[in-house]
């Protein structure tokens, strides 16, 4: 894959993600850029609906803070700000903020957020 990061824009605000390489992340950078209103589930996750992905394999079994993946159940797009080795079924990885992804916590409820590629 040719890209590296996703960039993730909010507020003052820049997080930087690794990216996977499968199937459905590709499907999601070929929809870049884009800015969602992401809502906000638990004071652990912001998600936003993401419909037309490809889904090769959910075998994730479960995330932990700072991942950034597909929940297939609800086809929606999520980073976890809080958590770790929280099970659930249905997930997708498409990428993990190494850095920084705590500053979510400052932002409860809705946001608008921008993703981009580096």
């Amino acid at each position: 894959m040719e890209y590296r990061h996703l960039l993730i824009s909010f507020a003052d605000e820049q997080l930087k993600a690794t990216i996977e390489d499968n199937a459905t992340t590709r499907d999601f950078i070929e929809q870049l850029s884009m800015t969602i209103n992401m809502h906000d589930l638990f004071n652990r996750e912001k998600y936003a609906e993401i419909s037309g992905l490809t889904v090769e394999n959910t075998n994730t079994p479960h995330y932990s803070k700072g991942d950034i993946s597909f929940y297939t159940p609800m086809e929606t797009f999520v980073i976890y700000y809080k958590g770790d080795q929280e099970p659930l079924n249905g997930l997708v990885k498409m990428g993990e903020i190494l850095k920084g992804v705590e500053i979510l916590e400052d932002y409860p409820g809705d946001i608008e957020v921008t993703i981009d590629i580096e």
